[in-house]
């Protein structure tokens, strides 16, 4: 069955990239944790969204021109809710180490220096756990220069055609929208170029949440694991109830 992504977590119900949006986002189904990651002026792998800090903690400018030490100070919860008062901006080695075991990691790569986001994926042991992404094509290429062996995922938009996201991208993912689904031979064309296939929905509505779940995907990057965890329950309880019907 299609595993669900959770996009920066559980992010309608906790704040986003946070350790509670994960936690959340597993107990409500979720199979993988999306995650962004960039880097302080130190160094030091986060994770968070924005370039700047402005909008996901108490903190202001860039967050490639703060120090962690800064970083590590600031409140990441509360401009989402009183009850998350004090969730940190997490390191990425620490959000690692807690889903290690727990969820597959998918990695968009913001900002930061790919070498570092390597040999932390390597020393975890969970380079079979993780795939990868940037919209920055210096990020793309760097990470392929020095882990060539890591699964990578191109969307279609910049790719253009399932055929090119191997050739040239050198990813084994490509992810689509539900438009892009529709679109006849979009699901035939990358199954011919032996990708696998995620779908990105950020929306609510059920029927395309139970389009998609019937659709032959791999994966889909959502917003509410819950909803589309709960259509896929629905599906396996159809398929037992039909397989004991048949043996009846």
């Amino acid at each position: 069955m299609t595993k669900i992504v959770s996009h920066r977590g559980a992010n309608r119900f906790a704040p986003e990239n946070t350790f509670a949006a994960a936690d959340l986002a597993l107990q409500q189904g979720a199979d993988y944790i999306e995650l962004d990651v960039r880097e302080s002026a130190d160094g030091v792998l986060y994770v968070i969204h924005d370039e700047t800090l402005d909008r996901t903690t108490n903190g202001t400018g860039p967050v490639g021109h703060m120090l962690s030490s800064e970083i590590d100070t600031l409140d990441a919860g509360g401009w989402f809710d009183d009850r998350f008062k004090g969730a940190i901006v997490p390191r990425l080695d620490a959000y690692l180490e807690h889903l290690r075991g727990r969820a597959g990691v998918y990695i968009e790569l913001k900002y930061c220096d790919p070498a570092k986001v390597a040999a932390l994926v390597r020393h975890l042991g969970m380079v079979r756990d993780t795939f990868y992404f940037s919209f920055s094509e210096e990020m793309r290429q760097g990470l392929q220069s020095i882990a060539p062996e890591f699964r990578r995922m191109m969307t279609l938009d910049i790719a253009k055609s399932p055929s090119l996201v191997g050739a040239v991208h050198h990813a084994s993912i490509i992810e689509i929208t539900p438009a892009q689904m529709r679109r006849p031979g979009i699901i035939e064309a990358s199954r011919k170029a032996g990708l696998e296939i995620m779908v990105y929905y950020g929306g609510d509505d059920m029927a395309v949440h139970r389009e998609i779940a019937t659709s032959d995907v791999d994966y889909i990057n959502l917003d509410r694991p819950d909803l589309f965890a709960a259509v896929r329950s629905g599906m396996a309880e159809l398929l037992l109830a039909s397989n004991s019907s048949s043996t009846c």
